[in-house]
């Protein structure tokens, strides 16, 4: 099984990816590790103090996997049997990315980019995955989101309506 998982930075990727890798006993990659140590980016953003990924070349990487969890900013650019699109309120996002080190610019760039939904967006316009997963993570523990990804990974329709502008 081919499972990646997205979401803006605080919505609880990598928590979340790394209780499902054990699991379900999938190795699991994490993106922004992957691409820099295989060099799978077109440049250095200097700006964003971070790489830009090239999806061809992280398509590639993965081509000839056959069961892996994928997570990062980037992961619906990979071919997969489910992607999961984890959101948070927005209002979470400064104190979930505190321990970070980012700058107060780069909170609030995340905070907005969730709420207005622009990595959801393009990942479900983008989505190499048979199916999407769509889940709030703001009032569950990580262990209740993986338990929710389970159920959709059994057959179950898991497509939570989440609009922070309203």
């Amino acid at each position: 099984m081919k499972i990646t998982i997205t979401g803006t930075p605080g919505t609880g990727k990598t928590t979340v990816a790394n209780i499902l890798s054990k699991k379900l006993n999938l190795p699991l990659f994490n993106i922004s590790e992957l691409v820099k140590k295989e060099k799978l980016y077109i440049e250095f953003d200097s700006k964003r103090n971070a790489f830009v990924v090239d999806p061809e070349k992280l398509r590639e990487f993965f081509h000839n996997k056959k069961h892996f969890i994928a997570e990062g900013l980037v992961a619906h650019y990979i071919p997969s049997d489910i992607l999961i699109i984890l959101r948070v309120n927005p209002k979470k996002i400064p104190e979930r990315l505190a321990e970070r080190n980012y700058t107060e610019e780069k909170v609030r760039e995340n905070e907005e980019a969730e709420r207005f939904a622009v990595i959801a967006t393009e990942a479900i316009e983008n989505s190499k995955a048979k199916r999407i997963l769509h889940i709030d993570t703001t009032k569950r523990k990580p262990e209740d989101v993986v338990n929710l990804i389970l159920e959709g990974i059994g057959g179950k329709e898991v497509f939570e309506e989440v609009d922070w502008l309203e």
